[in-house]
Parts: structure tokens; sequence; C-alpha cells
């Protein structure tokens, strides 16, 4: 079997069918590829929807088995447990995979003996796309150059994307190295695994091709306007700048190109702090909360961030010039939020 494709299913009736028929009409067989759906106590009837296709489209190779809730890290370690392809996809249920697609990757991935194949997406917004919408470019992997490096290479050269939906791993690359998802985390489980499996990994590449579909949904965690999903979230956060910090520490002064590596790495916290720190005063957290963050952001040399840093509010000018001098002072910091928090109060 080629591909093993993951998909962890939580409340997501709406979504799940129009991500199962976008992999029923990609250009592999059926019998090269399999669907395991995790369930991870769904709420609503996704379970129902994932029953009724299989039983409807008994040439689609799909497994569904489910949990107790543990959340979305869980969920993929367990369908890795029980995937057979050469190749593994972690897909979102409510993404979806541009069609005919797979294969030219699949290609790719074999021609060049790849570890890893990273490919593009697309955001579009929920309710307008079509499911089977076609990828903008050429699917013939013939015409494709794909330079090949290793993990630490490709990050000094390319950076790195979080989402664990950007890739095709190959399987025993990921059991080789005993990487899992971090259970402890409920978001941004997908960067740590990530980085660690490109530091670890001696065949990378890139696809120019938009196979996936980001499809933005209303009251997802990235999303949701619930105070406790989003305190879970900035811990998860934080959890990330702390799973960074080990991997920068534990670096060997010995590699080549170490302190651009390192610089790389480094640049990825300082993201991951800004966007923390943006979330906290959108979602109007506590300040107390917000300044037990900030020192622990602080010991583990991760705030105040470098003002140098890429990325910054995507790049956007006004954020380097306005919030990045306020979010730097935990003084102007913590009253800003404070005030902001009164304001709604008054509403």
């Amino acid at each position: 079997m080629k591909l093993s494709i993951i998909i962890p299913l939580y409340n997501k009736e709406k979504h799940i069918e129009r991500c199962l028929e976008s992999l029923s009409v990609q250009d592999i067989s059926p019998r090269d590829y399999e669907v395991i759906i995790v369930d991870d106590d769904s709420k609503d009837s996704g379970v129902d929807t994932v029953q009724n296709y299989a039983n409807n489209n008994a040439d689609v190779n799909i497994h569904l088995i489910q949990q107790q809730n543990q959340g979305p890290s869980a969920a993929r370690n367990n369908g890795l447990k029980l995937a057979k392809g050469k190749y593994v996809y972690f897909l979102d249920a409510d993404d979806y995979i541009a069609l005919n697609t797979l294969n030219c990757l699949l290609e790719l991935c074999e021609k060049n003996n790849l570890d890893i194949i990273e490919f593009d997406t697309r955001e579009i917004t929920d309710g307008t796309e079509p499911s089977t919408e076609l990828s903008t470019l050429p699917l013939n992997s013939q015409g494709l150059a794909v330079p090949v490096v290793n993990g630490p290479t490709y990050i000094i050269k390319y950076n790195f994307r979080n989402q664990a939906w950007r890739y095709i791993i190959k399987r025993s690359f990921i059991l080789d190295t005993k990487i899992k998802f971090l259970e402890k985390m409920r978001a941004y489980e997908d960067l740590i695994f990530t980085v660690n499996l490109f530091l670890q990994s001696n065949r990378i590449s890139k696809a120019n091709i938009d196979a996936h579909r980001y499809v933005r949904v209303a009251n997802s965690i990235v999303t949701t306007k619930n105070s406790k999903k989003n305190l879970e979230f900035l811990h998860s956060m934080v959890e990330a700048v702390s799973e960074l910090s080990i991997l920068i520490n534990n670096l060997k002064i010995s590699e080549q190109n170490h302190f651009k590596l390192i610089s790389r790495l480094k640049n990825k916290q300082y993201v991951v702090v800004y966007a923390l720190l943006v979330r906290a005063f959108k979602y109007r957290l506590n300040t107390k909360e917000l300044n037990t963050i900030l020192i622990e952001l602080n010991t583990l040399e991760a705030y105040p961030i470098n003002p140098r840093v890429e990325g910054i509010g995507k790049g956007s000018l006004f954020h380097l010039l306005f919030f990045l001098p306020i979010f730097n002072n935990k003084t102007y910091c913590l009253f800003g939020l404070k005030i902001m928090n009164r304001l709604l109060f008054f509403k």
C-alpha cells in the first residue's frame, strides 16, 4: 500500500464528507491507499456520516476507530499505529485535497527517495469551494524540479511551516526516529512534530503544487471565543516555545551552519510568542494569566521579542512599529490589556 491518510475527527459532521469525497476522486487506485479516521469522542453525528459514506463507497478503503476524548495528537498517534502505507499523510477533517494531486506527490517521493515532501495550500472560505477543485499548477511530476536536501539545510534555506497537513512523510522514517505528536498539547502540536522530523531527516524536498485546501471554519480552536479553550490554546503555545528551547539547547555545536539553524528556530519561537500576545489581546485574557505567561517566556529567553525577527505580523510594518514596542514592554503590555478588559466590561 502506498499511502495512509490519517484524519482526526472531532465534531466535524458538516465537513468530513467533503474531505472524504476529495480523497475518492484522486488519481491513485483505491487499493493503493487507506483512510484512517480516528474519532476523538465527537458529540455530533460525524461518526454516522463516516459510516454511511463507507457503506455507500465500498471502493474507498476507510477504517474508523474511536477513542475517549484525548485531543488531536493522541488521535494521530493512534492512527499511525494502524497505518500500513509506505507514506503517511495527516489531514484535518475540515480541509480537503484538490482533484488528482496525490499521485504526482507520491511519484516524487518514490523517484527521489524522500523522507518528507512539502506542498502548497490555498486558503478558502467555508461554503464557497467546489469539492473537486483542481490544483492551479501542472501535475506532471516529470516537469517538476525537486532539489533534495537534508532537514537542517532545508530549515536554513527555506524555513519550515508548522502544519502537518503540508507534508507527506515516509512511515518508516517516523517509526525509525520514534517521533510522535505530543499528547500533552492541544494546539501547536504540529509545530513540534514537524521541526523534530526536519532536524532528523536526510532527504526533504518541496513540490510547487497547491494540493491542499485550508478551509477557514468558524468556531474552530483557532477562532473560538471560548475563554477556557483560549487559555488552553495559549498554554499550548507556551509549551511549543518550551519544546523549541529544548531542541535549540540540544543542537550540537559541531553541526554545520549551527548558528544559522539556531537563528531559524529562535525566529520561530519569537513568531509564536508574538502570535500568543496578539491572541491574548484579541480574546481578552486575564492580566494575571498573561503576567504568569510572560514570566515563563522570559525564563525561556523568548521574551522580550527580538525586533529584527522575520515574519512578525506577517511582515507588517504597522505591527513592528506599533504593536511590538507595546508587547515588548511588560508594563505597557499588561496595562494595555487591563484597559481593554475594562472597556469590554463597560460595553
